[in-house]
């Protein structure tokens, strides 16, 4: 089989059933026996297995419609070695899930030489640590559409890796300031007023490390920064054994593209931080400025990522939660019907209170 289009799965060495990445206790885990492995000794296990390719399939091209030239340069297609399915993808996707026998498949061309990534996070926090995470989330808000916290619904949470690139670079910094400071005192005649003004100048050199920016066209950016930051220390050297029982994608967006707006965050960061060392004047105004970054490198790695993605009257909101930390943000549509109700109950009960202070009264 053309190694580009091979899918790889992680066997257990007890029972044959695929493994995954479980994130309680880092360790590949199998749902059929409850066994639980290193790694490592999957990996020394999965090379050792004696390989097949999965059955040749011909589609009967008289009952298909051939798709175009722009749908074929965004889709991928890969057997599955358990049940032989055909798994249809993105052009981005790394690892998914068989359609027809739901066992986790990595596709290794998409993680392998240029695309292989410097690093990952893996996951550790859990599927039910986010599906609590959510309702906590939705408490309090009795506006929402009832099926917004169903199980079946909740079951939709997936785990994925999301790909990053993480910036180290330095900034150096001049710039001039005119300031001044007011001194007022009176006497038994006349108020006075003094203005002394300052010239200021100020210099720094500051060293930036892992600034992230994600990686996919596809992750609306706002969502992924809220939910930052991640533990960079954690970065753990990559392994495919890490995607398993996950989506993950690759990166569609080069490193390069994501200078402009890196080094908008530098320059950001270093003039907040230099006009807070400015302090004890009534008024400070810049001359100018100058940032300067330099001595850039990124690494592209894989972080931990739980979405829930729901359509309502023809609008998305998305739940995010930060796979390492548990951070999370989302967005929540609000029911017509329920807000309805709601407010009428509200109404209601102010007449009965009304009516019952009126009778009172008469």
């Amino acid at each position: 089989m053309d190694q580009e289009n091979a899918v790889l799965e992680y066997k257990c060495p007890n029972c044959g059933g695929f493994l995954e990445f479980g994130e309680d206790h880092q360790r590949m885990v199998c749902p059929f026996c409850d066994s639980q492995f290193d790694v490592d000794q999957v990996i020394d296990h999965n090379a050792n297995l004696e390989t097949g390719e999965g059955p040749d399939f011909q589609w009967d091209e008289s009952s298909t419609v051939p798709l175009n030239d722009e749908e074929q340069s965004q889709l991928r297609s890969f057997i599955c070695p358990a049940c032989g399915g055909e798994i249809l993808t993105e052009e981005t996707t790394a690892a998914t899930f068989c359609p027809y026998c739901d066992n986790p498949a990595i596709l290794p061309g998409q993680v392998s030489g240029g695309l292989k990534p410097d690093g990952v996070i893996p996951f550790k926090t859990s599927k039910e640590d986010a599906k609590t995470a959510f309702l906590n989330l939705c408490k309090g808000k009795p506006l929402l559409p009832k099926f917004f916290t169903e199980e079946q619904r909740l079951e939709k949470i997936t785990g994925m890796y999301v790909p990053f690139w993480l910036y180290d670079c330095e900034g150096d910094f001049q710039g001039q300031y005119k300031a001044t400071r007011i001194h007022t005192w009176a006497d038994r005649d006349y108020n006075y007023t003094r203005t002394d003004h300052y010239h200021l100048v100020r210099a720094a050199d500051s060293a930036f490390v892992s600034i992230p920016m994600d990686a996919s066209q596809k992750m609306d950016n706002a969502i992924m920064e809220s939910i930052e930051p991640f533990d960079y220390s954690q970065i753990v050297d990559f392994e495919t054994a890490y995607l398993s029982g996950f989506l993950a994608d690759k990166y569609d967006v080069e490193a390069l593209e994501g200078q402009d707006r890196i080094q908008q965050r530098v320059k950001s960061s270093l003039n907040s931080l230099i006009s807070g060392t400015i302090i004890g004047y009534h008024t400070v105004m810049p001359i100018n400025t100058r940032v300067q970054v330099k001595h850039g490198r990124s690494r592209y790695v894989l972080l931990p990522v739980w979405m829930l993605h729901t359509r309502y009257k023809d609008k998305t909101y998305v739940f995010a939660m930060n796979g390492q930390t548990g951070k999370m943000t989302g967005s929540f549509p609000i029911c017509p019907k329920r807000t309805a109700m709601w407010f009428g109950g509200i109404w209601a009960g102010v007449t009965a209170v009304m009516t019952l202070l009126l009778s009172f009264l008469g």
